[in-house]
């Protein structure tokens, strides 16, 4: 009998996965039932740990492997034909992603298709999906939702917050006193070659950011700042804590941060600066208010989004040159820092009226 839960395939970026929890939440308010995803990444099943909307994900390695060589594809493809879904959305940009579906019997004829759908010139990834989530397949009842605000969710535990204060506690960040996190890398950091590269579309120099976390200390003299990513950043974030004043207020932990810990840590910190990547977006889907720097990505439809924490957007215009193409190169240090004030006052305010 085939399964009636919705069952939703994005083969996306750790970013691109945040912007689909919207549709996750509708679909459950929809069916009553939680949602099974399909994914690109074993890291999507921590991703969505703790979701209430989430009840399996089935992921693939990696779709440049051909198919005969490559076990988790088969696996897959297994999974689906043993679980068969009635109901299926494909949150998919390109008809390629159909190609491994179809082993597994899912196609544009019996599925709801991102494909079919009519484009909107500037519209976000994650009202694209809810659109998309109030289309119906073949017997799927349920009656449509109204559009509310967009919001995107993630969830952690109090054990996982216990575990993350623990870990604070060992790397010498003291209780009580307010976090700043910040991310200066992205996946495209950790590719080959130097990080200054051209083709780095999101880098910002390492004085940028030294500059941006000397003014951070300067504002909140008791402010912790922890320099977050992955293990493969770790060389630029100490060059970034080796650049600041106060080198002993910041500290480096993105050799220790794997997923569930960053939710955890993101969720108690007091604020975030970030380039336009995944951290940015967990900041926004566990209310952590973040300023977010963006270059050649358009924000339209990109940025990270909260309905209940404040999220600046930076977008490097060339001020010179209003036609040209944005360029993270052109963002200061001293408008990031405006915009941090500016976020945090407007908070404030809120809190006090």
């Amino acid at each position: 009998m085939p399964e009636p839960n919705p069952l939703v395939c994005r083969f996306g970026a750790f970013g691109d996965m945040i912007l689909l929890t919207p549709l996750l939440r509708h679909l459950y308010l929809r069916s009553g039932l939680s949602c099974d995803v399909v994914a690109q990444g074993e890291w999507n099943k921590s991703l969505f740990q703790e979701m209430p909307y989430v009840r399996n994900v089935y992921t693939v390695n990696s779709r440049s492997t051909p198919y005969w060589f490559s076990a988790s594809m088969k696996q897959l493809v297994q999974q689906l034909k043993t679980h068969r879904h009635r109901f299926v959305w494909i949150c998919e940009t390109n008809a390629r992603s159909y190609q491994l579906l179809k082993r597994a019997g899912i196609t544009r004829h019996n599925s709801v298709s991102q494909l079919d759908q009519l484009p909107i010139e500037g519209e976000h990834y994650c009202e694209k999906w809810l659109r998309l989530g109030n289309e119906s397949p073949a017997g799927f009842e349920h009656a449509t939702l109204p559009a509310g605000p967009v919001n995107t969710e993630l969830f952690v535990s109090d054990a996982e917050l216990h575990e993350c204060r623990q870990w604070l506690n060992s790397r010498g960040v003291v209780a009580g006193q307010p976090i700043v996190c910040v991310q200066p890398g992205s996946k495209r950091t950790m590719r080959r070659g130097r990080v200054d590269r051209s083709s780095n579309t999101k880098f910002w120099p390492v004085s940028n950011w030294s500059e941006v976390i000397d003014q951070v200390i300067a504002t909140m003299p008791r402010a912790q700042v922890l320099l977050c990513g992955v293990p493969n950043e770790v060389e630029m974030c100490e060059a970034v804590r080796d650049s600041c004043r106060d080198a002993q207020s910041v500290k480096v932990v993105a050799d220790d941060l794997p997923i569930r810990r960053l939710l955890a840590l993101m969720s108690m910190a007091h604020s975030c600066i970030s380039v336009d990547t995944g951290p940015a977006h967990v900041a926004a889907a566990v209310n952590c208010p973040v300023v977010v720097l963006f270059g050649q990505a358009d924000p339209r439809m990109f940025r990270p989004v909260s309905d209940n924490s404040p999220v600046r957007v930076i977008v490097g215009h060339d001020e010179n040159d209003p036609a040209s193409s944005p360029s993270i190169g052109n963002i200061t240090a001293i408008r990031v820092i405006d915009e941090w004030n500016t976020m945090l006052h407007s908070r404030q305010e809120e809190s006090d009226g």
